[in-house]
């Protein structure tokens, strides 16, 4: 066990009241619990772990709301926990001391992904606004790619629809070797040939006066 040591009475009252810790009453505590050091964080823990062992030690503190402690002296001399008792102690502060510390990691964490997040939805909300604007371009595009479309099918139609009149003409209004006649094409047929017998035959021997009426060749010209 640590030799006992010698503290001023207010900072057993302090401790016994639960007081916020100065250097004095933080230097008690760490003896009794025989911690290196405590936290401020952990003191209201280590001051509770202490209390009981005060009174033990000093059962005149239990008067000390009475204002009868004056017999006491300004000083106490105390001894630190006993060796099983402050092992306990310190393991119960070393655990809160380590998740203090786990828990200033986590903040920290969530502080630095917190900025992460901020930092990458400032790059996203453009790309955002881009997406939106290509989106935007994308639909116009495509219906204007559906309305040349609708246009190119009317133009295919109409071209269609005109070849099939010039088909339909050239079927109609020409005349095709090998195929009979329409009708009037017969009355035509029959005319060049009527036309063709009223003119001079042709064929046979021709007429000494070679058809001019007279000897061609008597000299009287």
């Amino acid at each position: 066990m640590a030799e006992a040591k010698v503290f001023p009475m207010n900072v057993f009252v302090s401790v016994l009241r639960g007081e916020a810790a100065d250097q004095t009453q933080l230097d008690m505590l760490s003896y009794l619990t025989q911690s290196e050091t405590l936290d401020a964080d952990v003191v209201p823990v280590a001051q509770a772990l202490s209390k009981a062992w005060i009174y033990e030690q000093e059962p005149g503190l239990t008067k000390y709301n009475e204002g009868d402690i004056t017999a006491l002296g300004s000083q106490v001399k105390i001894e630190a926990l006993p060796e099983n008792e402050a092992s306990r102690a310190k393991a119960v502060l070393d655990i809160l001391t380590a998740l203090k510390e786990e828990n200033a990691s986590l903040k920290a964490q969530v502080e630095k992904l917190t900025a992460e997040k901020e930092e990458l939805a400032a790059q996203v909300e453009p790309m955002i606004a881009k997406v939106k604007v290509v989106e935007a371009a994308n639909e116009d595009g495509e219906q204007k790619v559906a309305v040349a479309s609708s246009k190119l099918d009317e133009m295919t139609q109409k071209l269609n629809d005109l070849m099939a009149e010039v088909d339909k003409v050239k079927t109609q209004g020409v005349v095709v070797a090998g195929v009979a006649p329409a009708d009037g094409a017969a009355p035509a047929a029959a005319a060049a040939d009527a036309g063709q017998a009223d003119g001079p035959a042709v064929g046979g021997e021709p007429e000494a006066d070679f058809g001019f009426g007279g000897d061609p060749f008597s000299g009287d010209w």
